[in-house]
């Protein structure tokens, strides 16, 4: 039988008490092509019951024809325990995609097809709304809606504008990507000749010598320069240069970020950048060489630091206590490596700095020729080069741990259907207990009842909603009457602590934990 959901049956089935129209830009991949961005809106209305109903109406593949209205009623929403207004949307449907009533388009291709599996994920606060919708018809269809603030903007550094410092009647211009900044667009925190000197050397320009497997054609040049007999680090950010003195190693000496500051760059956009994601790593190309041998000051630097968009300084001021630091991801060990094209990933430590209790807000990403504040060459015809291109957040889905009624099931890679024998007793969620390998990953644990036991199914959704992968467990022997699904957020745990205490973000060490779940209580865990 097919499940017809329109837009009037919708209303009738859930009895809405609250709707809410979200308008954003709708990223469509249709076989793998990138079709042409477009403007849409999508409702979001609360059922009485406490679900939601989702309409996408008049979906169209940009230039090439309208797919028709994809509404899905029943969806589950799961609010974020962390208290950021977030609430969490999953459901996978198997719809008839309804026509569409824009006047503009005279055939619909979604209503020739009888049924549609459609999944949606999504991330829902009461301005904004970021979904992923697969559309399992017409050869396949991705659909990203919203920008969701979980990936760093023009990461292929394809876009750049032109950046100007002005001296008196001089003006001094440099190539910086999109988003990204130098010292052409910086400011100088004192009005001496060092400074002035400073901002007057914009350390990127375009490139096209990039890989040969890069995603697009340009990429990043950073090259260093001399100050007053000075090396300057060649160095570009996702917030703002500060020259301020003539020692290197001055905190005045910076690049940071304050949502505060209301300040553009030449294309328009601010001198940060809004993070609303967990990432669990970074990965970058990056090609170097040093003009000159520097001994042990051989190495480039990476920095990527999330704070709650407060003011941030990277390096930091040592007189200044930053209680706004979610994370860190940082490699100052970069080598040149015969000045080849290389890939780094780098983990962020939520760790060290879980104490501050810090909401993930905004990211700090600083990328210099020297990890050594005016350590490089001072040859101006032989400088330090760093070439950078396609950088990207990374977002785990797997699962670091899982155990039933306290027996752990022993993982292994590549593999995701288990089973488990000679427990007893009543199954239930909460005896339960999996922990993903992705800081801010939604765990969906569900229990069908089957002969001589139950099924377990976890699911895990990454943070940024773009991959899900799932285990099952045929646990033998136990009893329950549940065919029930359960959400929650931050690896399906508030907090992971070693038996002495101390709180940590992962169980990698054998030995016992004690886990505080997202309802409150705590189970203890056996790492073997």
């Amino acid at each position: 039988m097919k499940k017809i959901f329109t837009l009037v049956a919708a209303a009738v089935m859930a009895l809405t008490v609250n709707a809410k129209d979200y308008k954003g830009d709708l990223s469509v991949t249709w076989v793998g092509n990138s079709l042409r961005t477009q403007e849409t809106t999508i409702s979001v209305t609360e059922q009485e019951d406490g679900k939601y109903t989702l309409a996408l109406n008049n979906f169209q593949l940009a230039g090439l024809g309208g797919v028709g209205n994809i509404v899905l009623p029943n969806v589950e929403g799961i609010v974020d325990n962390s208290g950021n207004g977030k609430t969490f949307l999953a459901t996978d449907q198997t719809i008839e995609i309804t026509a569409g009533d824009d006047p503009t388009i005279e055939d619909w291709l979604g209503p020739r097809l009888d049924e549609v599996p459609v999944s949606v994920k999504a991330d829902m606060t009461e301005n904004n709304l970021y979904a992923v919708i697969k559309i399992e018809g017409f050869g396949g269809i991705d659909v990203v809606f919203g920008d969701g603030g979980y990936q760093l903007p023009n990461s292929g550094f394809e876009e750049f504008h032109k950046a100007t410092y002005t001296s008196g009647k001089d003006e001094y211009s440099s190539d910086e990507p999109n988003a990204w900044h130098s010292f052409n667009s910086g400011i100088a925190a004192g009005a001496t000749m060092f400074t002035k000197l400073a901002l007057q050397n914009g350390s990127t320009s375009i490139s096209e010598d990039v890989r040969d497997d890069a995603n697009g054609t340009k990429c990043v040049k950073i090259t260093s320069s001399v100050v007053w007999g000075v090396a300057a680090n060649g160095t570009m950010t996702t917030g703002r240069m500060q020259a301020g003195s003539i020692t290197p190693t001055d905190a005045a000496n910076c690049a940071f970020l304050d949502f505060d500051n209301e300040e553009v760059d030449g294309n328009g956009d601010p001198f940060y950048t809004v993070l609303n994601g967990k990432p669990d790593a970074l990965t970058v190309w990056v090609r170097f060489q040093q003009g000159a041998d520097l001994g042990d000051n051989k190495y480039a630097t990476v920095s990527a630091v999330i704070t709650d968009g407060t003011y941030y300084q990277d390096p930091e001021d040592a007189k200044v206590t930053y209680n706004n630091v979610v994370a860190k991801a940082q490699n100052k060990t970069i080598e040149s490596k015969d000045f080849t094209w290389q890939q780094l990933t780098i983990p962020f430590d939520y760790d060290t700095y879980a104490s501050n209790n810090a909401e993930a807000k905004a990211i700090l990403v600083t990328i210099s020729t020297n990890a050594t504040p005016g350590v490089g060459s001072k040859d101006d015809k032989n400088p330090d080069q760093l070439y950078v291109d396609d950088i990207a957040l990374v977002y785990n889905a797997g699962l670091e741990s899982l155990s039933i009624k306290g027996t752990d099931v022993t993982l292994e890679e590549g593999k995701t259907s288990y089973e488990i024998s000679n427990l007893t007793g009543e199954l239930t969620l909460d005896d339960i207990v999996a922990v993903s390998d992705g800081k801010g990953a939604y765990v969906t644990k569900k229990i069908e009842a089957t002969d001589g036991g139950a099924l377990v199914t976890v699911k895990v959704t990454s943070n940024d909603l773009k991959t899900v992968n799932t285990w099952t467990v045929n646990v033998k022997g136990v009893s329950t009457g549940i065919d029930k699904v359960e959400t929650t957020t931050e690896n399906g745990v508030q907090a992971i602590y070693t038996i002495d205490g101390r709180q940590v973000n992962t169980m990698d060490a054998k030995g016992i934990y004690i886990v505080r779940k997202a309802d409150g209580t705590t189970v203890k865990v056996l790492k073997k």
